[in-house]
């Protein structure tokens, strides 16, 4: 899900629309393929033939309701083409009477050192214009059958199903604050109409998604240890000195069903004082789970962006947008004070196929302890780590992904790129994190005694955003393999995380 106004705009014009198109040219063929699991997040429509209809009632309000903003995205991609053409290093002036009326007031063109000319946007003017439409925005309330119940993401529109709640209600808005804060307070169903307004005719509607069952008591640590709770992917709760700093927050709801045991929001903390987001890719950054904890979270720590892609946006106006009220958007070193403790941002290289979007790792000092939580960076630099121990010192624990292929750098990304590209160099540019070897130099580097190897995608309430967890003969479960095998060797402890784990840190 990208709500930035630019990459909105580009998503529903060359991804979702033609998606859908394609969809009611052949509704059998892809209800099939979004059913094989041997093509899990591929670009299929899983909506059973029979509902095409609906299919095509959506595609039309979509394309009546977002006129302007189809329009803003072929304005963008026709005028960054022409505007390569055209600007060869001469003044840039004249060109601004050739930007298309979409667009005016809403860039700046620039060059960068090599006169290779591009268009910046003005992202926070776009949030005040027509092309931010906080109106589209609503909230699929159900109970969740499973896990695997949940459809795929990027590609599959939720149509209403009987049990079904939806809720129209711009993401800002207090009400979803107030909605949520009935994880930790117990309403009655009289305030909860109330704050669902419309969207509920009677009592018989919200009963079904309610539960008699007491919310979970939630007993802070006071050990004298940080203690580290894995949440399942990359989501990690550090606890500290009664303070509280959740790791890229995707929480899933437990199933009617059953399911792998979890902690789900009932049994987080009341107040995290720091929610940290590494990346944008969206195993990482999960509006839906920052919406249902925004009541209960200090501060939301962003990565800086840099502002010269459209594709870049700035996670701190997002935040914003969700009616966050404290965003720190730190830079590389910056620090926030803990008690007896430091939170810093650490660089992160890797995972965008060189693709130069707002990321950041982060180190969690706790004492004498220090945390790295690299999420899915790599070693392709290793004098990054030296700096980092010599700015630092040792870091005794590292959180990290491994990951030898990945998918597409064009992953998440596809609408964001001009029509012509030459492929044939891109072919070797992928979204992947560290293998082996890098993994090995990145713990030797930074002076680790443990390694906790984390954001494998095995859980399964990840499958509708990353796909099935890879089998063990997959080469990235291998690499993963011999990463702890050999990091065990050198006599490190050295573990793959997977479903709920408490993890005490000795000194």
């Amino acid at each position: 899900m990208n709500m930035a106004p630019i990459p909105a705009s580009l998503h529903v014009h060359k991804s979702q629309l033609p998606l859908l198109k394609a969809y009611l040219q052949n509704p059998d063929f892809h209800a099939r393929a979004a059913r094989d699991p041997a093509l899990s997040g591929g670009t299929f429509v899983g909506v059973d033939p029979q509902r095409a209809g609906e299919v095509k009632v959506l595609l039309q309000q979509m394309q009546e309701a977002q006129a302007d903003r189809i329009h803003l995205a072929e304005s963008l991609e026709q005028f960054q083409g022409w505007l390569m053409e055209e600007a060869k290093g001469q003044s840039l002036e004249p060109l601004y009477e050739k930007v298309p009326e979409p667009l005016r007031g809403l860039v700046e063109l620039s060059y960068d050192y090599i006169n290779r000319p591009f268009v910046r946007v003005m992202e926070g003017a776009l949030y005040r214009s027509p092309y931010h439409k906080p109106q589209l925005q609503s909230l699929r309330l159900l109970p969740l059958e499973s896990d695997a119940s949940r459809p795929h993401l990027f590609t599959t529109p939720y149509l209403m199903e009987p049990g079904q709640l939806d809720w129209a209600v711009p993401f800002s808005e207090q009400r979803i604050s107030q909605l949520f804060e009935t994880d930790l307070s117990p309403r009655p169903l009289g305030y909860l109409r109330d704050v669902l307004g419309s969207a509920v005719t009677s009592d018989e509607q919200l009963l079904p998604l309610l539960t008699d069952a007491p919310p979970a008591t939630y007993t802070p640590w006071e050990g004298p240890q940080p203690r580290v709770r894995y949440l399942g992917h990359a989501c990690a709760l550090v606890e500290w000195k009664g303070i509280t700093i959740l790791v890229d927050p995707v929480i899933s709801p437990r199933p009617t069903s059953g399911g792998m045991e979890r902690f789900t929001f009932h049994e987080l903390p009341p107040r995290i004082d720091y929610a940290l987001i590494t990346h944008s890719h969206p195993d990482h950054l999960a509006i839906d789970t920052l919406l249902r904890l925004r009541h209960r979270i200090g501060h939301l720590v962003v990565p800086r962006c840099n502002g010269f892609l459209v594709g870049d946006y700035s996670p701190k106006l997002l935040a914003r947008s969700l009616g966050f009220e404290n965003v720190l958007e730190l830079e590389s070193y910056e620090s926030i004070p803990l008690p007896d403790g430091e939170l810093i941002a650490v660089p992160f290289l890797g995972e965008h196929g060189d693709i130069g979007h707002a990321k950041s790792s982060y180190v969690v000092r706790a004492g004498k302890q220090q945390l790295l939580f690299a999420a899915d960076s790599m070693c392709v630099d290793e004098v990054v780590y030296r700096h980092l121990r010599q700015n630092l010192g040792p870091i005794q624990t590292v959180f990290m992904n491994t990951e030898i292929e990945g998918a597409p750098h064009t992953w998440t990304l596809e609408a964001l790129f001009p029509k012509k590209r030459d492929r044939k160099l891109e072919k070797n540019r992928r979204c992947r994190g560290s293998n082996a070897n890098e993994g090995l130099r990145i713990l030797e580097l930074v002076g680790a005694s443990r390694l906790y190897n984390y954001a494998m995608g095995l859980e399964p309430w990840m499958e509708h955003i990353i796909g099935p967890p890879s089998s063990s003969e997959t080469p990235r479960m291998k690499e993963s393999d011999r990463l702890l095998t050999e990091a065990q060797a050198r006599g490190l402890t050295a573990v793959r995380l997977y479903g709920l784990t408490d993890l005490l840190l000795e000194p």
